[in-house]
């Protein structure tokens, strides 16, 4: 069985929510807005990010799994044949 590699590059998404969770509560702390927004903005980045990414290993997990079922299939189709 091979397991899919995750592209570290998409992982930024967790490290987008955590940054903009960080600027959202500096920008409240201090009261600057513009701060607020911006993190705000980068959280949510960060969660389209990261939805992405569970859709990509949810295909993934879907393919390794009907090529599995295909493998079974030729397994139980060659002892079929052999008998």
């Amino acid at each position: 069985m091979q397991f899919r590699t995750v592209d570290p590059d998409k992982l930024r998404g967790l490290a987008d929510k955590v940054f903009g969770l960080t600027k959202e509560i500096i920008g409240e702390v201090v009261g600057n807005e513009r701060f607020q927004k911006e993190g705000e903005a980068q959280q949510a980045k960060g969660t389209e990010k990261l939805k992405a990414l569970r859709k990509e290993l949810e295909a993934q997990a879907k393919e390794a799994k009907a090529e599995l079922f295909e493998q079974k299939q030729k397994a139980a189709q060659r002892v079929k044949e052999s008998a």
